[in-house]
């Protein structure tokens, strides 16, 4: 689970297992690299959705695009962006700290 270990054991007609590799048969960096030189599958519909997020979302620069797994879980794809675990860890988390630092 190279990006979302909370993936492990889901299945999904798209994407299959969600594996990226097995460091039994192949060291973890060449997995790494190979998934980083050309991201497909999961992985590339992943990252179309942090770059949907980077584009779109004022609450980018705190969170990074926030977690695979919420994405799939809450849209049933990766690509998508806001998830209710980004906006309840996420968005009013840092609303609440910049409320409170204005406030003082």
């Amino acid at each position: 689970m190279l990006l979302s270990p909370e993936l492990a054991g889901f299945t999904d007609v798209r994407h299959g297992d969600f594996t990226s590799g097995n460091v039994l048969s192949r060291p973890l960096d060449e997995i790494v690299a190979a998934v980083a030189a050309a991201p497909s599958g999961w992985i590339a519909e992943y990252l179309t959705g942090v770059e949907a997020c980077r584009s779109s979302c004022g609450y980018f620069g705190f969170c990074g695009g926030a977690h695979a797994a919420n994405r799939f879980f809450e849209h049933g794809r990766f690509d998508g962006t806001e998830t209710h675990h980004c906006r309840n860890s996420k968005i009013y988390l840092l609303e609440g700290v910049l409320d409170h630092a204005r406030a003082n």
